[in-house]
């Protein structure tokens, strides 16, 4: 959404600047108010420029030499404001005090307005009105705090001494808000951490920030700043609530990770630690969508009945756990997956290969089988040899076609012989392996 011209200078007219960004947080239009309040864009801004380029500059020309370290945490903090702000909010920049509206378009973008306060008709700001504040303090409920245009404390009341857990009979005034925080944490957690969100906080009216204090506390402090430079601090104890919030994130994180666990299960071989047919089938349409070369292997252990029935099913699958590994081991490509289908059958999937590279990991598999010391698993035992049925193709592919060429090639391996490979389409030579 764009405004036309004549809104921006009906707003211009009413003393309002306006600046209107994308749903990607790009500047698209402003009115010559937005110029007026914030100088520092005038011949700089352009549209598309990104808010956070916005900021960058808006910060470079106010935060104080110790505080520029930080400006990407500003800018951080000033973007998850432009993101979320529902409510509007007060500062004070070039000496005027402006409050910022700031309205979510229909298509996604966002559109901020500025407001200069005629700070002479705020009477509450008036210097006369400080010394009753102050003798008010004590029955407001939460911590209360005022401060001075140098951002230190003259005036608490005991229910920010009691949230601070600070020694009776200790000074208060004259300190800011940084020093009681690090006086806190004595060290024991740098205090540094927070500064930002304190500096923030005593810049702009309304918005609530975090702190947290030792012993896992936490406080929510909002200000609100008078014309004469004086600024009033609440903080309110929400370690109930912040507590509640972290053990629910802990509770959805543990679930993640439990249904991530039991995806995992459900896509696992129980036996070989391998993907399971069901995950093989998925993998097998999501690699033939792709437009790029495909090879296809299938694997089947010869003679596996007579294994089972003459050295028993533990035996049995201990053949096929070294079956699996081997495999796996022989299998470079990340991308590739190997997967028990069933029985003594398994897959490989190698998406960018061609037959060739196909058939030399098809080669490694067998090759290392032959040397496996069978032996170990029983005296008996002298060796266990695989059929393997190859096909490839290039992407876009039918999977149900490629699978059934896949399965006749590895057929014909077994016709044929069996230990050995057969690729799809063609007749291969017998490739014995001493062992």
């Amino acid at each position: 959404m764009k405004l036309s011209r004549y809104l921006h200078d009906s707003l211009d007219a009413l003393g309002i600047g306006v600046c209107e960004y994308d749903a990607d947080m790009r500047a698209v239009g402003w009115n010559s108010t937005f110029l007026q309040f914030f100088p520092e864009d005038e011949g700089v801004i352009y549209v598309g420029e990104p808010y956070g380029d916005n900021l960058l500059r808006f910060y470079r020309g106010r935060l104080p030499p110790e505080e520029l370290p930080d400006i990407d945490r500003h800018v951080a903090e000033g973007v998850a404001r432009h993101e979320n702000q529902t409510q509007p909010f007060e500062f004070i920049h070039h000496g005027r005090k402006l409050r910022a509206s700031s309205l979510r378009a229909p298509d996604g973008g966002r559109v901020r307005m500025w407001q200069r306060l005629d700070v002479e008709n705020h009477a509450e700001t008036a210097p006369e009105l400080v010394l009753p504040i102050i003798d008010a303090l004590p029955f407001i409920p939460d911590g209360a705090t005022i401060l001075d245009a140098k951002e230190r404390v003259i005036a608490a009341n005991n229910a920010f001494r009691r949230l601070y857990d600070l020694p009776r009979g200790s000074t208060v005034v004259g300190r800011t808000l940084d020093e009681i925080i690090a006086w806190c944490w004595r060290g024991a957690s740098p205090a540094g951490a927070w500064r930002a969100a304190i500096s923030n906080g005593l810049r702009y009216d309304g918005v609530p920030f975090e702190i947290e204090l030792p012993g896992q506390r936490w406080l929510r402090l909002i200000a609100r700043h008078s014309a004469g430079g004086l600024s009033f601090f609440t903080h309110a104890d929400i370690t109930v609530a912040k507590r509640q919030q972290m053990e629910l994130l802990e509770a959805q994180e543990a679930l993640r990770r439990a249904n991530a666990a039991l995806a995992e299960l459900a896509e696992t071989d129980g036996l070989t630690g391998l993907a399971n047919r069901r995950r093989f089938v998925a993998g097998l349409a999501d690699a033939v969508a792709l437009p790029q070369p495909l090879s296809l292997m299938m694997i089947d252990a010869d003679h596996f009945k007579s294994i089972n029935d003459r050295f028993g099913h533990l035996v049995g699958d201990a053949c096929l756990r070294t079956i699996a590994k081997v495999t796996a081991d022989q299998v470079a490509p990340v991308s590739a997956l190997v997967a028990r289908i069933g029985g003594e059958e398994f897959g490989v999937l190698l998406p960018g290969s061609r037959i060739e590279a196909a058939h030399e990991i098809a080669t490694g598999i067998r090759r290392a089988l032959a040397l496996v010391p069978w032996p170990t698993l029983h005296p008996d035992l002298t060796g266990v040899t695989v059929s393997i049925g190859l096909c490839a193709g290039e992407g876009p592919l039918d999977g149900t076609g490629l699978h059934a060429r896949a399965d006749d090639a590895l057929y014909a391996a077994k016709r044929n012989g069996r230990d050995r490979i057969e690729i799809s389409g063609e007749r291969s030579q017998p490739q014995r392996i001493a062992g």
